[in-house]
């Protein structure tokens, strides 16, 4: 703490007492509902201007306003929304801070004008930390239907509380989770008190021992972990309920031994004189139960997934989709259905749901596994195909950050080089991409197939990329004439009963912002169409204008020289970036790379009436900028098949993917693969040979 220099006045005593880092259910780019508030825990007012609230993505300066004695001042994200959204006194809150607080891991400290950190309390999104303050902590479909929809607790959700004002901030156990929309910005939180109760710091499984260490808490008078092994086929399954022996603050309890494939779920009470409550998973959070699987271990050095699905569900999945994804005017309401499912990964429980992944050509096609003695799907072919999966997490617990784990199951683009390669290809040119990497997924104990994991683009792949924006991928359809429309981005028309919003919506499917509406890509569209209609000098302008040339040429460039497949109709991503600019993203990069077409072809392919285009026609936006910007277009690819699509280049990213991969392990698959790693590694180093002396040959210097 800072004393006023030259005098005999205490010094400030001014506390972080409250935060809400990320309220639930916002409409908005940026979670404007933010706040952090101050009180006076002193015994006399504090002038806080010159103050500075940090946190790790800003710097903000307070103003002029006085803190009274037991008093607050709230510091906002939007001072007008967060005194509209509570009802407080706007004189008492204070902003607009220029970004925001992380909705993970974020260190917040108040600073006093000689530069002295007053208080400092780092927060997380996990336990030990009250899991619900990240917006409830797990996103709708995870939620019970008690607390549904999520538009009640819009600009709300659960603050963190600070417990008592006279213990450090750095202590976990003084921070607890407001009542649900119960924050207290501008007055005493609800869940103040001199003591913080006790919770669980940690916890875990280990040689038929299970452990919890405890936060010091004088009152503590008995510790006891209830448990039940997790029958995936039932529910209320029953429990046992048993008593922790204490030794030093830690508390242990044996339990029986488990056979290998078995998840057991259990959570903790605690007596601290009041009767035993339960405490870890703390009620708020968005699941009720903690868990360890019993598995055996797998020789492996690739990424292992174990997943463990009952048979019931497992069938549901290819009933979901027996049906196709639409035909005619009629979508199949179940193409997307997920089930839920455990993964076992690197020793931790995941809950996940599970669905299978593809296009609606690609997702019911794979081989047969020749035998499967394992738990078998209900439903559908008996033994199962080797499919690809996606598992979705809840955001309280993902997988190294991910929305998603897309585990393909490696047949086209065989083995992997057209997407590990492709997209590391369009990294270096710092255009967002997926990351790759070689995996084996388990079912219910067997190994079901050697796969390829690829990054589902969405909010937390983005966010490495900058603030997040908007992002569409084209998933429509060859021709019109039904409820999806083409995503060649030619304009949609009414259709099937459906609006022509409607169907832009089923035709581009939203993979940020789902509350937004697709007005603005409507209208970018329908731009490009009027521009089409007025010619070049139109066409050029509009490109000039929407979108970011420098990266759509980049974009033009590697796609085109890698001789696309099929990214004319589909298979693309179109994001508009926070600054306004839109850009192209690659999807689905199977059969590029010479896979259908040699590198003798067309550098121009989705241009109108280009020979090598799989549709007649081609793409509209790409039709219109290889128009516009053909000459600027010849000259990037020039420079790329020196730099980044050099042999060279291609043939590090090559080498890479070919060493992080288990050629034996994939073929020990019950069906293999259907290629070669080194044919595949040759072909793709030949390509980039051959194709740079098309690009050579046929642009201008």
């Amino acid at each position: 703490m800072s004393a006023c220099s030259g005098s005999d006045e205490p010094a400030p005593q001014v506390r972080i007492s409250e935060i809400l880092y990320h309220p639930a259910a916002e409409r908005s780019y940026d979670d404007v509902a933010e706040f952090v508030e101050l009180a006076n825990a002193g015994t006399r007012p504090v002038e806080l201007a010159g103050w500075r609230l940090v946190a790790d993505d800003f710097d903000f300066t307070l103003p002029a306003v006085r803190l009274p004695i037991d008093g607050y001042v709230v510091v906002a994200k939007d001072a007008a929304t967060v005194a509209a959204v509570w009802g407080i006194d706007p004189a008492i809150v204070v902003g607009d801070w220029p970004a925001n607080l992380k909705n993970g891991k974020d260190i917040v400290q108040l600073i006093d004008p000689e530069g002295a950190v007053v208080d400092r309390v780092a927060y997380e999104d996990e336990a030990p930390w009250p899991v619900a303050g990240d917006a409830l902590g797990a996103g709708a479909r995870w939620l019970p239907a008690s607390v549904l929809p999520l538009s009640q607790h819009e600009h709300k959700g659960h603050s963190i509380e600070r417990v008592s004002l006279d213990r450090e901030a750095s202590e976990v156990a003084n921070w607890v989770p407001s009542p649900l929309d119960g924050a207290t910005p501008g007055a005493p939180n609800a869940g103040a008190a001199e003591q913080p109760p006790p919770i669980v710091m940690g916890h875990g499984y280990s040689g038929s021992r299970i452990g919890a260490s405890l936060s010091a808490h004088p009152g503590v008078v008995g510790v006891e972990v209830e448990w039940f092994v997790d029958d995936l086929a039932s529910t209320g399954e029953p429990t046992t309920r048993m008593a922790m022996t204490s030794q030093a603050g830690n508390y242990t309890a044996s339990l029986p031994a488990f056979p290998d494939h078995t998840i057991v779920r259990y959570r903790f009470h605690i007596d601290s004189g009041a009767g035993a409550q339960i405490v870890s998973p703390r009620p708020s959070d968005p699941y009720a139960w903690h868990a360890f699987a019993v598995v055996p271990q797998v020789g492996t050095t690739t990424q292992l997934y174990q997943l463990y699905i009952s048979p019931a569900n497992w069938g549901k999945l290819w009933t979901n989709i027996e049906d196709g994804r639409d035909s005619g005017c009629t979508m199949n309401p179940t193409w997307d259905d997920e089930v839920p499912a455990v993964v076992v990964h690197d020793g931790e429980v995941y809950d996940v749901l599970a669905r299978y992944q593809g296009s609606r050509y690609n997702r019911r096609n794979g081989p047969a596994l020749p035998a499967w003695p394992y738990p078998a799907p209900s439903a559908g072919p008996n033994p199962p195909l080797a499919l690809s999966w996606r598992f979705i997490m809840p955001r309280y617990h993902r997988i190294d950050g991910q929305e998603a784990i897309t585990l393909n199951k490696n047949r086209q683009g065989c083995p992997g080089y057209d997407a590990s390669v492709g997209f590391a290809l369009w990294r270096k040119a710092n255009i967002p991409a997926p990351r790759t990497n070689y995996a084996r997924l388990d079912i219910n104990g067997g190994y079901y197939h050697y796969m390829l994991q690829i990054e589902a683009p969405g909010e937390a792949m983005m966010q490495r990329f900058g603030p997040v924006g908007r992002l569409y991928k084209a998933q429509g359809k060859e021709s019109d004439g039904g409820a999806l429309g083409v995503s060649d981005e030619r304009p949609i028309v009414p259709m099937c009963g459906l609006t022509r919003e409607q169907r832009y919506e089923l035709t581009y499917d939203e993979q940020t912002h789902s509350w937004e509406t697709h007005d603005e890509l409507i209208t970018l569209l329908d731009d490009l169409d009027t521009a089409r209609a007025s010619g070049v000098p139109a066409m050029k302008d509009f490109f000039a204008t929407r979108f970011d040339v420098n990266a759509l040429l980049d974009h033009m460039a590697i796609i085109n020289w890698s001789v696309p497949f099929d990214d004319m109709w589909q298979n693309h991503f179109l994001y508009r970036k926070r600054d306004g600019k839109w850009i192209v993203m690659p999807w689905d990069l199977d059969l590029n790379f010479g896979g259908w077409k040699d590198a003798n072809a067309s550098l121009y392919i989705g241009e109108q009436g280009d020979p090598d285009n799989r549709s007649g026609f081609g793409n509209v936006l790409k039709d219109a900028f290889i128009k516009s910007y053909r000459t600027e277009l010849d000259a990037r690819m020039r420079v790329h098949v020196a730099g980044i699509l050099s042999p060279a280049s291609v043939n590090a990213i090559v080498d890479d993917v070919t060493a992080s991969a288990n050629p034996a392990e994939a073929e020990a698959a019950p069906v293999g693969l259907s290629c070669s790693f080194p044919d595949r590694e040759a072909s793709f180093k030949a390509f980039a040979v051959e194709r740079r002396a098309v690009v050579n040959a046929r642009t201008t210097p």
